[in-house]
């Protein structure tokens, strides 16, 4: 009897998840069950905050390639003419020339880690922000559409599903209501 409970409980575990992710919405109703579905890469990319996040991440990479580049060049120059006068240099000033090139494309090396380093923390930042902002919208939405489950499309667990389920836009519309209601920060 108890081998045939186990089994019972096994096979009913089994079946349910089957029911409700291989079926249409109208089943997992039936279940009992209210669930839907958000992609929070497209709430990132079609919500206000999203967007601006991205072009201050956008301005940033644009800045420090601006930066890197001029960089880039002064140190091409220093080194072109460190090969074009070289030959008339002596040996301490061709040392000394030499040696202030490198010196100059060591800082060169080190102010492009450090941009590639501001720009992950800043991004880092942007999403840590936009996480903080998220959960509470999904939250929001799944308490007003009475959901018991909200799956991330994003993290390739769901194969397929009816585009009825997916609360994407709710939630990008209750992230975008939130940043309207709360104040500016300076």
């Amino acid at each position: 009897m108890a081998r045939v409970s186990r089994l019972l409980l096994t096979f009913g575990w089994t079946l349910v998840p089957a029911a409700v992710f291989g079926q249409t919405p109208a089943l997992a109703a039936s279940l009992g069950i209210r669930l839907a579905c958000v992609s929070p890469q497209r709430v990132y990319v079609e919500s206000a905050d999203g967007k601006a996040a991205n072009a201050r991440l956008s301005a940033l990479r644009e800045e420090k390639a601006r930066a890197i580049e001029e960089r880039q060049k002064a140190l091409e120059l220093q080194e072109r003419a460190l090969q074009q006068n070289g030959s008339v240099l002596n040996d301490q000033a061709r040392t000394q020339r030499s040696n202030a090139v490198e010196r100059f494309r060591i800082d060169v090396q080190r102010f492009v880690q450090d941009a590639q380093v501001e720009v992950l923390g800043v991004q880092r930042e942007v999403e840590n922000a936009f996480v903080f902002k998220l959960k509470p919208a999904i939250e929001k939405v799944a308490k007003d559409k009475g959901l018991q489950l909200v799956f991330n499309l994003d993290q390739g667990a769901v194969e397929w599903f009816d585009s009825s389920l997916d609360i994407t836009s709710d939630v990008v519309k209750q992230i975008d209501l939130a940043a309207t209601s709360m104040p500016a920060k300076q």
